[in-house]
Parts: C-alpha cells; sequence; structure tokens
C-alpha cells in the first residue's frame, strides 16, 4: 500500500512538472529563426491564396481584350483552381521524399514562373495552360508551409505560430478581388500576376537565408 502511494505521488509530481515546463515553453518569446520562418512561409502562402480569387474581377476584361467567350475566360479560374485541387494530396509524398525546404522553394519557383509567363501569356490557351502550370506550384504551398511550421514549432509552440497561417488564410480570398480592382484600375491586367513576382522572390529570399 505505501509503495503504491509513493508511485502515484512520483507520477503526481512528474506530471505537474512536465505541465509546469509546459506553461513555461508557451509563455516564453518565440525563436527569431522560427519567426523568420514563418515570415518567410507566410509570404509565400498570401501570393497563393490571392490568386484563388484575384482573377474574378479581372474576367471581362480578360474576355475583351483576348477576344473569347466568357465560357472560354473562366477556365483562367477554373484551370487554377483544379490544378491546385489535384496538387494539395501531393504536398505530402514531396515533403517526405524531398524534404521541407527544398520542397517549398520548388513550389515557390513553380508559382513564380507560372506568375510571369502569364502576364506574358498571348493567347487565351496560353493564359489557361500558364494558370494550370501556376496552380500546381501554389497548390502545395498550403500544405506544405502547415506541415513545415508545425514541425518546426513543436507542440508547445503550435498553437501560437498557427495564426501565421490561419489569418491569410482566411482573408487572402476576400482580399483577392479588392486588391485585383485596384490593379485593373490603374494599370494592365498582366499586373493581376506579375504581382505576385515581387511578393514570392521575398519569400524565396527569406528561404534561402
Amino acid at each position: 500500500m505505501t509503495r503504491s502511494v509513493f508511485v502515484s505521488r512520483i507520477a503526481f509530481v512528474t506530471t505537474a512538472t512536465d505541465t509546469t515546463r509546459s506553461a513555461q515553453r508557451r509563455s516564453e518569446p518565440l525563436d527569431p529563426a522560427l519567426v523568420k520562418l514563418a515570415l518567410a512561409i507566410l509570404v509565400g502562402v498570401i501570393a497563393a491564396i490571392l490568386d484563388l480569387t484575384i482573377v474574378n474581377v479581372a474576367i471581362a476584361t480578360l474576355q475583351h481584350r483576348l477576344h473569347t467567350s466568357v465560357a472560354t475566360i473562366q477556365w483562367v479560374s477554373t484551370g487554377y483552381a483544379l490544378a491546385v485541387a489535384m496538387t494539395i494530396p501531393v504536398s505530402g509524398w514531396a515533403f517526405q521524399r524531398f524534404g521541407a525546404r527544398r520542397s517549398w522553394m520548388v513550389s515557390l519557383t513553380v508559382f513564380v514562373v507560372g506568375s510571369a509567363l502569364c502576364g506574358m501569356a498571348w493567347s487565351t490557351g496560353s493564359l489557361i495552360a500558364f494558370r494550370i502550370f501556376q496552380g500546381i506550384g501554389g497548390g502545395m504551398l498550403l500544405p506544405l508551409a502547415t506541415t513545415i511550421l508545425a514541425n518546426a514549432a513543436g507542440r508547445e509552440r503550435l498553437a501560437r505560430i498557427v495564426p501565421f497561417i490561419a489569418i491569410p488564410s482566411q482573408a487572402g480570398p476576400v482580399l483577392g478581388p479588392v486588391i485585383g480592382g485596384l490593379i485593373l484600375s490603374n494599370a494592365s491586367w498582366r499586373w493581376i500576376f506579375y504581382v505576385n513576382v515581387p511578393i514570392v522572390l521575398v519569400a524565396l529570399v527569406l528561404t534561402w537565408r
């Protein structure tokens, strides 16, 4: 009986100690390296999420400029969304096969190249093809971002780092049409896509360092 009580007390003390340590870790300032990583990921995620809706306000303009039908030009948005949906399941395999950093940088590179090509598109067909290519990169960014941050932050700091992804994920689809409208009011439709280039280049530089 005495031994049982003794073991119970040890278990209680151990649990209390672990709880205290976890609380201390949660209250500690975030590691600067983790904040830098979160910032790099945030920049990349914002670009990918904005592109889900930023083109919607440009459909009429694209139809007029490229001399095509509404049904055809809608594939500029649909093609990107389908590419994103089809690529998301591949992100887990890429993470395991090639590692977090390499997969992330390749995805960013595909996305930024696709964005630049979309801006240079000369026809409806080329724009749709480049949007699909862009979506392949964009589709891997969000799941990779979540996985990378979860592994880097650990269980204790995960709740504090999740908002870096959650907030832009919710705000991006709303801000996309707003930003798209501002671009169309002041510049060529091509800047709907070119605007991604400096954003993603910043993400690449932050990830590379």
